[in-house]
């Protein structure tokens, strides 16, 4: 997968390698370090007078995170980093630093973390987690959900359950059932319970489901607590996760962003990571779907439940303009945050 920080990106190879790539025609030194600092004496050098792309072995085996500076010649050097994190058994575990924010600054890398839940994580996952001192845990699931699948610990020091109500999403029918048999128990409340003219793969619940975030009172409670919660820089590092990590969170990670200045092309990269990140599950989800049943418009539907699409995060920015002219407005119109609050969002997140 590319990761986005204009001209410079970082993947890991199917190999495990780290392959970073850079628009320069002059050679650049390329060092690691664990801190997320940019003038961090605490780096190692990766090699010097290096030319685009340099491919080279994780210095931690993936054990725990690194970040990167690229330094050409005597231009300011570039702190980055891998944007989904190499953590065994989570597809969807990132941060969402480094995007370009008001003012050309950058969102710092290490402060701001989304991902899927942290049901049942190995020992290894949790030790790489807790390695980026994480403070708050906001989880977007319901009672039942967090009852049915508890958090690991993670060395979190507190964590806010804020239920935004995402009936829709993966959710309902499935845990009401046993985890071993909740993918029978969704298609069989599909069968029952869904209109037939909505049982297609046209995403229209999901569409309305994203309009909702936007609309409804029960959401707007949640994701206003949620922004008081990221405004308190005494609660940072931050990780923010539903089920999934792709609606709840996707919304919720969309609002932070918008209030950073970042721009709606790279909201929209930085949600339609989820997709590449759920590719596989989301084959292995379908594969288990159609043991269960052959119904084409049934098996169209539940891919509309687990897909994600421009069309849903393109549906909050459409309804946000509807309601108050831009999303911004919408956050100061309808979840009562002012100019300051924008600015100490900035002050807090955006590098200096």
């Amino acid at each position: 997968m590319l990761e986005k920080n204009n001209e410079i990106s970082v993947i890991r190879n199917k190999q495990g390698k780290l392959e970073v790539t850079f628009n320069s025609d002059k050679p650049a030194d390329l060092y690691w370090t664990t801190e997320a600092d940019v003038n961090t004496n605490n780096k190692t050098l990766i090699g010097k007078a290096l030319k685009s792309p340099v491919i080279f072995d994780d210095p931690l085996n993936a054990k725990s995170r690194i970040y990167l500076i690229l330094q050409i010649n005597d231009q300011k050097p570039f702190l980055f980093g891998e944007r989904t994190l190499p953590i065994n058994g989570l597809n969807n575990f990132r941060d969402f630093g480094g995007y370009v924010g008001a003012k050309g600054k950058r969102i710092k890398w290490g402060m701001l973390y989304r991902s899927n839940h942290l049901h049942d994580l190995k020992p290894d996952a949790q030790q790489y987690i807790k390695a980026l001192n994480i403070k708050t845990i906001i989880d977007y699931r319901c009672e039942n959900e967090v009852k049915t699948s508890p958090n690991c610990s993670i060395g979190e020091k507190q964590t806010f359950n804020l239920d935004a109500s995402a009936q829709t999403a993966e959710l309902a029918a499935q845990f009401a059932a046993d985890p071993s048999n909740e993918d029978r128990a969704l298609i069989e409340s599909v069968l029952r319970d869904i209109p037939k003219e909505l049982v297609n793969g046209d995403g229209i619940q999901v569409l309305e489901q994203y309009r909702n975030f936007v609309l409804s009172e029960k959401s707007k409670k949640a994701y206003r607590e949620m922004l008081r919660v990221i405004l308190d820089s005494n609660n940072s590092p931050s990780l923010q996760h539903c089920r999934g990590g792709k609606d709840r969170t996707g919304y919720g990670v969309l609002l932070i962003q918008v209030m950073l200045g970042v721009s709606e092309s790279d909201i929209i990269y930085d949600y339609m990571l989820t997709h590449d990140n759920r590719l596989e599950r989301n084959k292995i989800k379908m594969a288990a779907y159609r043991e269960i049943t052959d119904n084409e418009d049934v098996l169209g539907y539940l891919l509309s439940l687990i897909d994600t699409r421009e069309i849903f995060i393109n549906e909050v920015f459409d309804t946000m303009r509807k309601i108050a002219g831009s999303p911004s407005n919408y956050i100061k119109q309808e979840l009562g945050f002012t100019d300051k609050d924008f600015e100490k969002m900035a002050s807090i997140y955006l590098e200096a």
